[in-house]
């Protein structure tokens, strides 16, 4: 393919792109993701991602994560979850955000080797050893 022709096509896949879009989303949606796509386009992706519907069903939980993904050590192989809602858009949304690092939910019998505990809900006792404190919760390494 010639250089020349890649902007041509690339112009052609938007429109085709677009006309799908248009004619498989009702059209009471389209001024909605409209003004959503005119408010957060030019944002950074967690805010992008904030304002999405991906994080609609728990927009503090997402917060959280998002904090607890910039607080964590390299080191941390996996992430346990603690105060969380135990159902599978929690697990789902916390699985993508904290990738590579594998997630579970508290009732892991033994954690791996490296885990980190994100508790969210509560700020930490003074008998637990927070590695980080978040607005929504906090980080704290396994013994």
């Amino acid at each position: 393919m010639s250089p020349a022709a890649r902007p041509r096509l690339a112009a052609v896949a938007a429109v085709l792109l677009l006309l799908l879009l248009l004619v498989s989303q009702p059209w009471a949606e389209f001024p909605r993701r409209l003004r959503t796509l005119e408010a957060f386009g030019g944002k950074e992706l967690a805010v992008r991602r904030l304002g999405g519907s991906g994080a609609a069903f728990d927009r503090r939980y997402f917060s959280f994560l998002e904090n607890a993904r910039r607080r964590l050590p390299r080191t941390a192989a996996s992430v346990i979850l603690s105060g969380v809602p135990e159902d599978e858009a929690h697990l789902y949304l916390a699985a993508y955000q904290l990738a590579p690092r594998t997630v579970a939910f508290s009732g892991v019998e033994r954690p791996p080797a490296g885990s980190v505990v994100a508790v969210y809900g509560r700020q930490p006792g003074a008998s637990e050893r927070a590695l980080a404190i978040l607005p929504e919760g906090f980080l704290e390494a396994l013994p």
